[in-house]
């Protein structure tokens, strides 16, 4: 332990603490505008300058250690007018537009200047004058004139995201933030360096000139898109939803969200919402009440209910709550265990013996931060979990090993210790190589982990691949299965899988799951199908749902817009988003997150919930409107070890071209398209191959060719990418131009792939 004094005050630090943080713990207010806590110190902006007996010159608190004996005075003539002196520096160029800044009321310069500033200048002269703003992407924007150097957003790219997307251009007065290639800044935390960015020189383009923070009206919430569910806060103003931020939470985000959790909102404000219900009358969707909508239902779901053919699809955009009053209608009211939150091929449709092992974590994301090896296996952390790589991050910064095995090298790859690529379809050749290095990990008594991803789990050896896994499981090293999109997590745990009641619970006669319930109808016909924040029409093969929605009698379909699905509905209920109503989300790790709506709702406004219960009073049943168990809940649980008779699992037998589906952070979906920011950021889907594959087979980088799967064709544009393990093709889910949907209704990692040029 260290002793010093600082200011007359006497006080013992850890050896390492720095002397601002040494201040901090005797309430001193030092200013600082490089420093951040999240980052090493940096020393570049200079205005957290203090005295130091012995030394002769200012020190910059935030760089110096305490020593032994240390005698600070933060409050000396010299100190304070060496800190006036930096101010007024820094102030010369900068414009004083306070009145017009998006950063005015909550600025540190701001704030800095009026406590610890000069009061007046002794410079006169014309400031430097820049085109403002300028654009660094379809989000961030850049007042150049406004910026002080100090390094922050910079350096969060190398140190926090490691996508080095912004740097600093030309040198000595000239300096400024740019991007490498003078490009948009490639990143998909950009929306960060805007929240610690401390003189308003990096704004959002979402939220510029459209509120005062002192406007804002502030709520606490979760965001929901994606499983991560990463703390936020909601700003409204006048029943609108202004802006999203980061709301600290050690455990789960710390204080960074994704560019999707920053800008993704904009969606709920959009003029295409639904904002009545919407009934079929001589084949065209006319606006009705609420009272015959709701009236409709509580009938077709009686005159359906003695046949049986009745099914509920849908749920990972609602909360736990509205899961389980769901799955809670369709058994009660409908009588059926046909209900199913697994739509499309983000999360495969397999029975509990299959999967092997649940989705889930057994460690919190914020232990991320202390693994010393993590082992990534099929794993695109920035795409599907994104949030979760920024807190490994730091775990590499202090030296963690991170090897990645999987069929296409993920943008992480250039910060992983090493990266083994492979086919799909050789995942247990490729373990049982790396089985002696992976057991020497596990059995060093560091701590460490397992992260199991898409390219593992979406895969027809899945259970076999897991019973290889589990061996390395020791006391600290944890194994987790990161699978999902938005709460099915919630989802699942709520009952919305026709094989599980809520919370678990195994039933005896399991219902059809989603593409059974499809090919049902297709083949004998169905009565009614429920449909509540999900886009069948758009994400199951086309050929089967149209298929079977020609011998569907009853479509309800409850969302936020009026979808593919919506368009070929009987019924069509609108809802409310994750901004705008309460409930629960159950993330990846199983930790149960707050949601509140961010604004005042209109009375004529009905949340999921509402809905569900409003149309269970009609068909005369009380549902609880909350599960009692989830108040209770501790959090995340143990995954139980899986076992497998078949250690080889299933191997498809054509070896030629082999599909890895990925689902980007950014796609083309319906909530997507309705951000009119964030969907700039979703890259052209591309099908993406070696190029020595493309050589192989005279295809070249941006050719259009045809691929083919099941008797099924899609056009695509054709990638070359190094990144991409020999005879594999990577595949994007989630955009309209590239059906990848359409190739089957099994879309494993895996699936026989026949690409041929399109004839000019």
């Amino acid at each position: 332990m260290i002793h010093l004094t600082i200011d007359g005050q006497s006080l013992t630090v850890p050896k390492g603490t720095t002397v601002y943080h040494a201040a901090q713990q005797l309430a001193i207010d030092v200013p600082i505008f490089c420093y951040h806590d999240r980052m090493p110190p940096f020393g570049a902006c200079r205005v957290c300058l203090v005295e130091v007996e012995k030394m002769g010159k200012l020190q910059t608190s935030c760089t110096l250690e305490a020593t032994e004996g240390m005698n600070v005075n933060t409050q000396s003539q010299m100190a304070i007018e060496g800190r006036q002196g930096i101010l007024e520096l820094l102030l010369i160029n900068h414009p004083l537009d306070c009145p017009i800044c998006d950063r005015g009321g909550e600025c540190p310069l701001q704030d800095q200047t009026l406590k610890f500033g000069p009061g007046k200048s002794q410079f006169f002269e014309e400031k430097r004058h820049f085109k403002k703003p300028l654009p660094l992407g379809p989000v961030l924007m850049l007042d150049r004139e406004r910026c002080i150097t100090c390094a922050r957003c910079t350096r969060f790219g190398d140190l926090i995201a490691g996508d080095h997307a912004l740097e600093f251009i030309e040198r000595g007065y000239k300096t400024e933030v740019g991007t490498p290639d003078g490009g948009p800044a490639a990143s998909k935390f950009i929306g960060n360096t805007i929240m610690i960015c401390p003189v308003g020189a990096l704004t959002s383009e979402v939220y510029r000139f459209r509120a005062r923070p002192w406007d804002n009206d502030s709520t606490n919430s979760t965001c929901t898109l994606c499983p991560v569910g990463c703390s936020l806060t909601l700003d409204s103003r006048d029943g609108e939803i202004m802006r999203t931020r980061s709301c600290t939470n050690r455990e789960v985000n710390d204080v960074w969200l994704c560019d999707k959790g920053w800008f993704g909102y904009e969606f709920a404000e959009h003029p295409d919402r639904l904002k009545k219900p919407l009934i079929r009358r001589s084949g065209i969707l006319e606006p009705c009440n609420w009272e015959e909508a709701l009236s409709l239902v509580a009938a077709k779901i009686k005159e359906a209910k003695p046949k049986g053919k009745l099914a509920g699809l849908g749920g990972n955009p609602l909360t736990v709550e509205e899961n389980y009053l769901f799955q809670k209608l369709m058994r009660e009211g409908a009588g059926v265990n046909h209900v199913d939150h697994r739509v499309g091929p983000d999360i495969p449709l397999l029975s509990l013996d299959e999967e092997g092992l649940a989705p889930g974590m057994e460690i919190t994301i914020g232990e991320c931060e202390e693994l010393s090896f993590a082992i990534l296996c099929g794993i695109d952390l920035t795409e599907e979990f994104p949030v979760i790589w920024l807190r490994l991050k730091q775990a590499i910064n202090r030296g963690a090993v991170v090897i990645f095995l999987g069929h296409f090298a993920p943008e992480i790859a250039p910060h992983l210790t090493e990266t083994i690529l492979h086919a799909p379809g050789d995942e247990l050749d490729i373990l049982a190589q790396n089985m002696p290095r992976l057991q020497e990990l596990a059995s060093s008594g560091k701590k460490g982990a397992l992260f199991v991803g898409r390219q593992y789990l979406t895969n027809p050896h899945r259970k076999a691949i897991l019973s290889k896994l589990a061996p390395l499981r020791q006391a600290r090293v944890s194994l987790n299965i990161l699978e999902g999109r938005g709460n099915s997590t919630g989802a699942r745990l709520a009952g919305m899988r026709p094989d599980l009641g809520p919370f678990g619970e195994r039933l005896s006669t399991p219902g059809l799951n989603t593409i059974q319930i499809l090919e049902s109808a297709a083949r004998d016909g169905w009565d009614f199908l429920y449909v509540a924040g999900a886009n069948p029409a758009a994400c199951i093969a086309s050929e089967l749902w149209l298929a079977a929605r020609a011998k569907l009698n009853f479509l309800v379909v409850q969302d936020l817009f009026l979808t593919t699905t919506a368009q070929q509905a009987d019924l069509v209920l609108p809802s409310l988003c994750f901004i705008e109503k309460e409930g629960s989300f159950l993330n990846i790790e199983g930790r149960v997150q707050k949601l509140l709506p961010g604004k005042e709702i209109p009375n004529s406004s009905y949340s999921d919930a509402s809905i569900f219960t409003r149309i269970a009073r009609k068909l005369q049943i009380n549902l609880t409107p909350y599960p009692h168990h989830l108040k209770n809940m501790t959090g995340r649980k143990q995954n139980t070890i899986v076992s497998d008779q078949n250690p080889e699992g299933k191997k498809w037998e054509d070896k030629n071209l082999l599909a890895t589906f990925s689902h980007p952070l950014f796609d083309h979906g319906v909530r997507m398209q309705h951000n009119s920011h964030v969907v700039q950021l979703a890259k052209e889907p591309r099908a993406r191959l070696h190029p020595l594959e493309g050589e192989k087979r005279g295809i070249q980088d941006g050719e259009q060719v045809l691929l083919s799967a099941h008797h099924q064709s899609i056009p695509a544009t054709i990638k070359w990418d190094r990144g991409v393990a020999a005879g594999t093709i990577v595949l994007p889910l989630g955009f309209d131009e590239m059906p990848v949907h359409n190739l089957g209704n099994d879309l494993f990692n895996g699936l026989p792939i026949t690409i041929r040029k399109i004839k000019s």
